[in-house]
């Protein structure tokens, strides 16, 4: 078993800028690159999967990846704590460069689905190794604040992602849009090959850690943690896949720029919003980043116009930009740090579960009938009320 000592003492590690090593500003420019080139395609995805005859699969563009995801953390989660984080992030990224230049070879609905798939297993990889390295490299009091800088990162490429695929897909195509994609995640590895291991002490590969016993799977202390991600984000599995439909009945043709502003008002609120859950408590801090999610589903659900429909993204942001520092912050809190990968992979099961339901069902109630739109953000509505409610009694016993 490694030594889970890390390189840097987190209280005393260098200063560059805003209390962060520079090791930490490089990740945050492997984040940037990674979710930036994955999400560049999203928004073109559903007419590209249409042109192959799929209509039918259309949950299945994030469902197949959310699943690869899903089942790849536990083994990513347990090669982080032996192996390092490094070739975990490494091995992440390869995959993504791979894929992204594969899509333009794609002619059928199986292969397809497939390459989603495939993809999705970069994702269960290099964002575990990157938050569990940052965990290492920052000291423990600044933790929340350095979730939702590096979150910042990850989402400012989440955002220009969608907005560059979109207008790349619809004035050059979507072959010309997948190697744009391919282009930038190779962008991504460059900074990535330059981070230094964060653990002292690592264990060669070896084929017998892909074995996993149950304890490895799920981090038992976390799971209070992983509910509430898992009902909050299907909100956001909902989105990324009706979000391209539901534009269109407000005449809005590059559907990206939703996420645009998701990602701007989710940018205003992520730094403070950690900042703040280092001071007060995760717990407060979540309760009000969950009630924003409240009020966006019932925007969502009753959104009439254009205006209420980015104004619906911009609460979306600001529940976003609180919620997802906040519960990483919490979980590397609350999990054993003698196997901080288990406890931030077991949360990325969570998120993927949520992902995946977000995705399936509400598209499944929406079935391609726009009058059916606001039943699928029902669903995603009595989800969100359900993990305030579970935050919420979490706040009291600490007020006990």
């Amino acid at each position: 078993m490694a030594n889970h000592n890390t390189i840097l003492d987190n209280d005393q590690s260098t200063d560059l800028f805003w209390g962060f090593s520079r090791d930490f500003w490089v990740l945050c420019v492997v984040v940037f690159s990674f979710f930036f080139s994955f999400n560049l395609i999203i928004p073109q995805l559903p007419s590209f999967l249409k042109s192959l005859q799929g209509e039918q699969y259309l949950g299945w563009i994030i469902g197949a990846f959310a699943l690869a995801a899903l089942l790849s953390r536990p083994f990513s989660g347990k090669l982080i704590d032996h192996i390092g984080r490094r070739p975990v992030m490494l091995v992440g990224i390869l995959v993504s460069i791979v894929v992204s230049f594969g899509y333009p070879m794609v002619h059928g609905v199986t292969s397809f689905i497939s390459l989603r798939f495939l993809h999705g297993f970069s994702a269960g990889f290099t964002p575990t190794a990157t938050t569990a390295m940052i965990s290492d490299i920052v000291p423990v009091k600044k933790r929340g604040e350095a979730m939702g800088i590096v979150g910042m990162a990850g989402n400012v490429g989440m955002s220009l992602g969608p907005a560059l695929g979109s207008e790349v897909g619809v004035k050059y195509g979507n072959q010309t849009m997948f190697l744009v994609a391919g282009v930038i995640a190779i962008l991504s590895i460059v900074p990535a090959l330059k981070m230094k291991e964060s653990i002292r002490d690592t264990t060669k590969f070896h084929m017998g850690m892909l074995k996993l016993k149950l304890n490895e799977i799920i981090e038992t202390r976390v799971i209070l943690q992983g509910t509430i991600m898992t009902l909050g984000v299907i909100t956001f599995g909902a989105l990324m896949t009706l979000v391209p439909d539901y534009a269109k009945q407000f005449g809005i043709e590059r559907n990206g720029y939703f996420f645009t502003v998701v990602t701007v008002t989710s940018l205003t609120v992520r730094v403070l919003s950690g900042k703040l859950s280092d001071k007060f408590g995760r717990e407060v801090v979540l309760v009000v980043g969950i009630a924003f999610l409240i009020v966006a589903n019932v925007l969502l659900i009753n959104a009439q116009n254009v205006v209420t429909f980015f104004v619906a993204g911009a609460i979306f942001g600001i529940s976003t930009g609180i919620n997802s520092p906040t519960l990483f912050a919490w979980t590397i809190d609350s999990g054993n740090q003698k196997a901080i990968g288990r406890g931030i992979s077991t949360l990325f099961i969570f998120l993927e579960v949520g992902i995946i339901t977000g995705s399936v069902i509400p598209a499944k109630i929406y079935n391609n009938i726009p009058s059916q739109m606001p039943n699928a953000f029902l669903f995603t509505l009595s989800c969100a009320v359900l993990a305030f409610i579970l935050t919420f009694r979490a706040y009291l016993k600490t007020r006990k």
